[in-house]
């Protein structure tokens, strides 16, 4: 007989492991933990108060999707990352919410966009409050009631998957950002209610393409990464 009790400590210690990697994840999206900086299990162990155990476990899941790299010495050390790989990270954000969003439109067009158009009103009540988790919420919500009528789990599977190497957290402290999202989502309700799935389509993909091209440039401001000299310069 399978016992209960193990099963649900191997499943309490699995869920530490999933936390400690989402926060360290943030941390080197976020930039807190800078491209080539050497890690280790025990000084991240006593930084987030956890046994080093699942702190080891956290890095190989971040190894294996890139972010890290593991030495042989039980050291890691943080991935170098370059506005190359942000923009990489955004073209494919762009193009699976793009499809998402096409295949949304086709299944619920119009019946989706009283729902959409209620995330809107929300997110630009929180934005005229200065209230950021408001902004935060409304505009995952905004995407999230697209994604699930889309019926398709492996592009959302893909989507969620790319989004771990997107800082959509930092949104909503670029000032151009807020006016952009009102105006793409505007555009896609419009076409919600119209049906026309290639004009949501393609607003939802340019749409995340330029809010990239705003994180990447304020990061720049912020000498996260330099700026690309001049041919010549």
């Amino acid at each position: 007989m399978t016992d209960v009790t193990t099963n649900r400590q191997g499943l309490r210690h699995q869920k530490m492991s999933d936390e400690v990697a989402d926060v360290l994840q943030q941390m080197i999206i976020d930039d807190r933990l800078t491209s080539g900086q050497k890690i280790t299990q025990d000084e991240l162990a006593k930084m987030l108060n956890v046994s080093t155990m699942p702190v080891r476990e956290a890095l190989l899941k971040l190894a294996a999707i890139g972010l890290v790299h593991a030495a042989p010495n039980r050291s890691f050390r943080v991935m170098n990352s370059t506005k190359e790989d942000a923009r990489d990270s955004y073209w494919m954000h762009s193009m699976l919410a793009g499809e998402l969003t096409r295949r949304a439109c086709k299944a619920q067009g119009p019946a989706l966009a009283a729902e959409l158009l209620r995330c809107l009103t929300t997110y630009s009540a929180a934005a005229a409050a200065g209230d950021t988790a408001g902004l935060e919420d409304s505009y995952r919500a905004f995407y999230r009631a697209i994604n699930l009528a889309a019926q398709s789990p492996r592009l959302l599977f893909l989507l969620r998957t790319n989004l771990r190497f997107v800082p959509i957290r930092w949104y909503p402290h670029i000032e151009d950002w807020i006016p952009l999202s009102e105006a793409a989502h505007r555009k896609i309700i419009s076409a919600f209610e119209k049906g026309d799935s290639d004009t949501a389509a393609v607003t939802a993909s340019t749409h995340i393409c330029e809010a990239g091209e705003l994180l990447i440039a304020h990061f720049e401001s912020t000498g996260r990464w330099s700026p690309t000299p001049p041919p010549g310069g």
